[in-house]
């Protein structure tokens, strides 16, 4: 028998016998894991980006709304949406003329990212550090960053700038809760005589709370312009939206706004001044299930949104059809929406138009 000494000593024996020979105690089919240095640089930065990142991420209760009603799914891209409704849409009754209309005002007027641009223009407006970068916080959360583009950020007539929103969340203006990531630049640059404004979007995230809320996201360039002659004349290259499964795009879009002369005999020229519309260019929409040619027949006359005093817009797609305004209805009626079929349907009251087709939504 061997005594506790003999133990020792034959351990000992064998240890050395191991660090003379590089033989391995472990066992033959375990491998070992060899981390380089680089490699464990390079995990120890994952490992901080994924702390980082669990941070960032919302509470569980947020995990759960955000995947609600299968969002878990591929969302379709724009390339795809833009493809899916790529034909020409039918327009099978009168109401899809104004149903086109209200959807074309609202997209031309910047969607939900009209008072989120006010907002942080007037944000910014109200002054700040002075520098070339500064960040404000968000009415309900979260902050968006203003970057001064241009020589050395300097602040100068021309101004352009940048905004980045991170996690931005609030209500602006009227409108629901917006939850926002994202850029959108405005460029502003005085000219001899007149002025000129280049807005770019690229923006997503969610509008509304609860059980209501649904992903959106809107891209695109829009160019204001206002000549030394009066008016303004605003073109849309092309801006698309996703809101929930719905889809609207614009397309080479022009509408310009002049002032004529008119008749009366007031001593003041402004007072005789009125101010003509004129539109053209293609909307792309889910909710009329293809585009539309959109161009003014007969100028709007003192057009304010829903309508105007008088003229007459014309929509071209798989039917064709008209929206006439104030005495270009041929009746007492303010409204009436035409298809080249002749089917018909009139409103009174400009009232009861905007409220048929949720003008200004």
């Amino acid at each position: 028998m061997l005594t506790a000494d003999t133990s020792r000593a034959l351990a000992l024996a064998a240890l050395v016998l191991v660090s003379l020979t590089g033989c391995s105690l472990r066992a033959p089919d375990v491998e070992p894991e060899i981390v380089r240095v680089d490699q464990a640089a390079q995990q120890s930065e994952q490992s901080r980006e994924s702390e980082g990142k669990a941070a960032r991420e919302p509470a569980s209760e947020e995990k759960e709304d955000s995947t609600e009603g299968g969002e878990q799914d591929a969302k379709p891209s724009f390339a795809e949406k833009r493809e899916q409704f790529s034909g020409p849409a039918t327009l099978e009754e009168p109401e899809a003329l104004g149903q086109a209309l209200a959807v074309f005002y609202r997209m031309r007027s910047r969607a939900f990212m009209a008072p989120v641009a006010s907002h942080v223009q007037g944000a910014v407006n109200l002054g700040g550090s002075g520098g070339d970068r500064e960040t404000r916080r968000c009415p309900a959360g979260g902050v968006f960053h203003l970057e001064w583009q241009g020589a050395d950020g300097e602040r100068s007539d021309s101004r352009d700038l940048l905004y980045r929103f991170d996690e931005c969340r609030g209500h602006f203006g009227n409108g629901p809760m917006l939850s926002l990531n994202g850029h959108y630049r405005r460029d502003f640059q005085p000219l001899v005589g007149r002025e000129q404004v280049t807005e770019s979007f690229d923006v997503h995230g969610y509008q509304g709370e609860g059980s209501d809320r649904q992903p959106i996201a809107l891209r695109g360039k829009q160019r204001i312009r206002r000549p030394a002659e009066g008016g303004v004349v605003r073109s849309t290259e092309h801006m698309e939206m996703m809101r929930g499964g719905t889809y609207t795009a614009l397309e080479g879009v022009r509408d310009e706004i002049t002032p004529e002369e008119g008749e009366g005999d007031s001593d003041f020229a402004s007072f005789n001044t009125r101010f003509v519309t004129m539109i053209e260019g293609r909307l792309f929409s889910s909710e009329l299930g293809g585009w539309v040619d959109i161009a003014t027949g007969m100028g709007l006359v003192e057009q304010q949104e829903p309508c105007s005093a008088s003229g007459v817009l014309a929509f071209s797609a798989g039917r064709n059809g008209e929206v006439r305004f104030g005495p270009h209805t041929g009746t007492h009626h303010r409204v009436a929406l035409e298809l080249e079929s002749g089917e018909v349907a009139r409103y009174e009251r400009c009232s009861s138009f905007g409220e048929a087709f949720g003008f200004g939504r």
